[in-house]
């Protein structure tokens, strides 16, 4: 696997107060959305979330699905700069079918990390992948929860640094 530098911190905002590279102010708007849409509850339901509030956000926010059996994820909704990023539209797909296979894997653990630490997390990565694409790019992950307390869902929302 070719070298890469991925730093994660759990909140957007401890990224910065960690001394990391700073989040897009968009993803920070986001992370106070989703703060303001759970209350009380540890997350937010899909249902909670209105494509108007984040229609400017809307080509670089997509929905990831948590399935029970692999392969695990899967996008519900991308937006289009999303499917630019990736060089294809990801709805209806796995992570495994993006098309550099050590950011399939690297995006596969992150949500699996996500899933399992049960809060919200942003992700700085700049990667040469084989194929010597270059991905630099921030992620926001933040869970969904029909019941309040399954994750079954992830808003994400992406940037190009």
């Amino acid at each position: 696997m070719p070298p890469f530098d991925a730093s994660t911190a759990t909140l957007c905002r401890r990224c910065i107060a960690a001394g990391k590279q700073p989040c897009k102010a968009n993803l920070l708007r986001l992370h106070d959305y989703w703060e303001t849409k759970r209350h009380t509850r540890p997350f937010p339901a899909r249902a909670d979330i209105d494509p108007l509030d984040l229609r400017d956000m809307l080509p670089n926010i997509f929905i990831i699905e948590v399935l029970a059996e692999a392969p695990h994820f899967r996008y519900r909704l991308s937006g289009s700069t999303v499917d630019e990023i990736h060089g294809q539209n990801l709805t209806g797909k796995s992570p495994r079918d993006i098309k550099t296979p050590e950011v399939a894997t690297m995006v596969e653990e992150q949500y699996r990390a996500a899933l399992t630490d049960r809060r919200p997390r942003c992700d700085h990565v700049k990667l040469l992948a084989r194929d010597n694409t270059y991905w630099h790019y921030e992620r926001l992950i933040l869970p969904l929860s029909d019941d309040g307390q399954s994750i079954n869902m992830f808003l994400c929302g992406i940037y190009v640094t």
